[in-house]
């Protein structure tokens, strides 16, 4: 007869929240005061050994987002240590990929994107040389454009070479060479090597900008198989509980490629099944065999929509019963908590959403709405007072605001502000008077 498999282990939800939350560096200490270089370096290489990327993202309303997943984790920091481990030179330590979208990573993750590269390379080869074909010597003037005057950004080479005729409607209108920028971006063949104060990338050459040496990038490469495998378990360390398309979205992995990957893992005892117990019905999961156990927390904690907590919607909406559209895609009129709402932690559960926004000229924090999570399975028996949680949000937004640079936080009462910015406000006016 076969053997009988053994019974899957049954995980509580709120168990399940508290592994997610561990595994991923949240729940110690955290500074008010912003750290040194020193320690900023030391919050900065803890928080990427949990997360393995920051995603990059240019809307700066309040903090860009990957300077916020440090500040989640260890509070206040000196976020000039990223720009610096960013640069290159002797200091370098992270480079610009396409991870999770754009996203630091540090060379060992680099390096096991590469297939991906050469897969941008092989799908999309063809459209950049006929448009290298109709331009005459473009590939060749790029690389002339860069070796004359070092790093320039997409829009500045397309300046440089008179191409001003950008596609029609709204989005990313490009000119035809600053679409072949990005492809050489994302193939590997230019490096990303800054930011300009726009926050434009700045690309030098990693290669031969030859139309020979791009088809041989696009060629035939090593089997990817071995790097996938190594992304899956490194995803699944950073999550500790997660589900097949949870740890393919870290890396932004197709669902099919993760899944062998993941059979090995779940093969060799790195991974186990494990049944969620979640009011609507078991949920079925992954456990990392070194997840952490799923002691309470005592979080309180602003969190980046782009956040690996929180960055794959369906498991933000399956393990912490959040809905989470952002704002800032989303039409101005159909928006309902704001422009750049965060998710606000507290414990393990999210049960505001705070709209923030830093108005540097006069150093005020504005908190232009607060609202609370409806949270429709989690149930009245388990939530926390709204007195308590508003406490603790004053002391986040204290911390933020210092963090910031900030003097001063101001609350919004008017129309869209939610039903929490009135009583936050007494509250602020209470700690401060």
């Amino acid at each position: 007869m076969p053997a009988t498999p053994p019974p899957v282990a049954t995980l509580s939800w709120t168990d399940a929240r508290r592994i997610a939350l561990h595994a991923q560096g949240i729940g110690g200490s955290r500074r008010t005061a912003v750290a040194s270089p020193a320690r900023s370096r030391e919050a900065l290489a803890a928080t990427l050994a949990r997360t393995q990327l920051l995603q990059i993202d240019s809307v700066s309303v309040f903090a860009r987002a990957h300077h916020l997943p440090a500040f989640t984790r260890h509070g206040s920091w000196d976020t000039r240590v990223l720009d610096r481990a960013a640069a290159p030179g002797a200091g370098s330590r992270l480079r610009e990929a396409f991870a999770h979208e754009a996203a630091y990573v540090d060379e060992d993750v680099f390096a096991l994107l590469a297939f991906r590269r050469r897969r941008v390379a092989e799908q999309d080869w063809g459209a950049v040389r006929r448009a290298a074909e109709r331009s005459g010597h473009l590939l060749e003037d790029v690389a002339a454009l860069l070796a004359e005057h070092g790093p320039l950004s997409a829009a500045a080479i397309s300046r440089h070479l008179g191409d001003e005729q950008r596609g029609e409607g709204w989005g990313w209108r490009r000119t035809e060479s600053q679409w072949v920028i990005e492809y050489l971006f994302r193939s590997g063949a230019l490096d990303c090597v800054g930011r300009s104060p726009q926050f434009e990338r700045l690309y030098l050459p990693a290669g031969d900008l030859t139309a020979a040496a791009l088809a041989d990038t696009a060629g035939p490469g090593p089997d990817p198989a071995p790097a996938i495998r190594e992304l899956v378990r490194r995803a699944a360390r950073a999550h500790g509980v997660a589900d097949l398309a949870t740890l393919a979205d870290h890396f932004r992995l197709r669902v099919g490629e993760a899944r062998p990957a993941v059979q090995e893992l779940l093969a060799e005892g790195e991974l186990e099944p494990v049944a969620v117990a979640h009011p609507r019905g078991e949920l079925a999961m992954l456990r990392h065999r070194d997840a952490p156990e799923p002691a309470p927390l005592r979080a309180a904690a602003l969190v980046s929509p782009f956040d690996p907590i929180a960055f794959h919607r369906p498991r933000l909406a399956a393990l912490y019963d959040v809905d989470y559209r952002i704002g800032i895609y989303t039409p101005a009129a159909e928006r309902t908590t704001g422009y750049y709402a965060l998710p606000f932690l507290h414990g393990d559960r999210f049960p505001l959403r705070v709209d923030l926004r830093a108005d540097r000229a006069r150093g005020v924090l504005e908190v232009r709405g607060v609202h609370a999570e409806p949270l429709p399975h989690l149930g009245p028996r388990l939530r926390t007072p709204q007195g308590a949680v508003l406490e603790a949000l004053a002391g986040e937004l204290s911390r933020a605001a210092r963090w910031q640079g900030l003097e001063g936080i101001e609350v919004a009462r008017g129309s869209g502000g939610g039903e929490l910015a009135a009583p936050l406000a007494e509250l602020l006016a209470a700690r401060a008077g």
